[in-house]
């Protein structure tokens, strides 16, 4: 059975999933880099200050990912504003050497009081940020949990740890360019998973996340779905990238509806 017979919403569970504590590390040690001697702690440390003090943030990227022959792409835009305002868009296409599948647009937003997802059927109210962030993150690949839960200083994880909390610890690789941009590079290893992410080295903005999920893996997650296809499942990645980053744009309260 291929791949692509995996339930609808399976690649954006593992995409947001496996990418949630990307941005979280403990226990970091340096490694040798290219430029400068700071350690990947300090740089997340720093990434961290970055969102915290911004009044506003707005992006748009792509999330592409891919297992099995299959690709998932995922456009979106994304806008915050303190001191409760968001919306993230997103829309995405199934590709496979056979067809090209759509999705309708979907949206997660609130204009400063109420919280609503649009899962391409209407709008449902959700009791909170949390919510509905939590819910968007699953169905957008992860469009809406890497910004902003960094730029809300949201929990991650066991929410019984503080933001910053992560069982994981991160190296520094040589520094490489995203979109003309100079960027540190750190890469972080979980129990059958690869994580790889890029910062930009003037301004600590996060401009790509890859996560590499191994054969092994996949299989142990796929069990819970239909043990059936635990056989023909391979490794699955997933890339995250920002682009047209603004920060502490004037925005009005309409700007946060669709």
């Amino acid at each position: 059975m291929n791949a692509a017979l995996l339930p609808a919403t399976t690649y954006s569970k593992l995409a947001s999933g496996i990418t949630a504590a990307i941005m979280l590390v403990s226990g970091a040690t340096p490694s040798a880099a290219a430029g400068d001697d700071l350690a990947p702690g300090e740089i997340i440390r720093r990434t961290q200050e970055t969102y915290a003090a911004m009044a506003s943030y707005s992006d748009e990227g792509e999330i592409v990912a891919t297992m099995d022959g299959t690709t998932n792409t995922t456009a979106f835009t994304i806008r915050l504003a303190r001191t409760n305002f968001y919306r993230v868009e997103w829309e995405q296409d199934s590709k496979t050497s056979y067809s090209t599948d759509s999705a309708r647009a979907q949206a997660v937003w609130s204009s400063g009081a109420y919280h609503f997802l649009d899962m391409g059927d209407g709008p449902q109210n959700k009791v909170s940020r949390e919510v509905a962030l939590a819910e968007a993150a699953d169905l957008s690949g992860g469009a809406a949990a890497t910004i902003p839960r960094m730029f809300f200083n949201m929990q991650w994880g066991d929410p019984g740890n503080p933001p910053g909390d992560s069982p994981w610890s991160a190296n520094r690789q040589t520094d490489e360019k995203v979109g003309g941009v100079d960027c540190y590079v750190l890469t972080g290893e979980l129990p059958g998973q690869t994580k790889t992410l890029w910062i930009g080295k003037q301004d600590f903005l996060i401009r790509r996340l890859r996560t590499v999920t191994s054969a092994e893996a996949m299989r142990a997650m796929a069990a819970k779905w239909d043990p059936e296809i635990i056989s023909d499942l391979h490794s699955f990645t997933s890339t995250e990238t920002h682009t047209r980053i603004a920060v502490n744009k004037r925005f009005l309260r309409s700007d946060f509806v669709p």
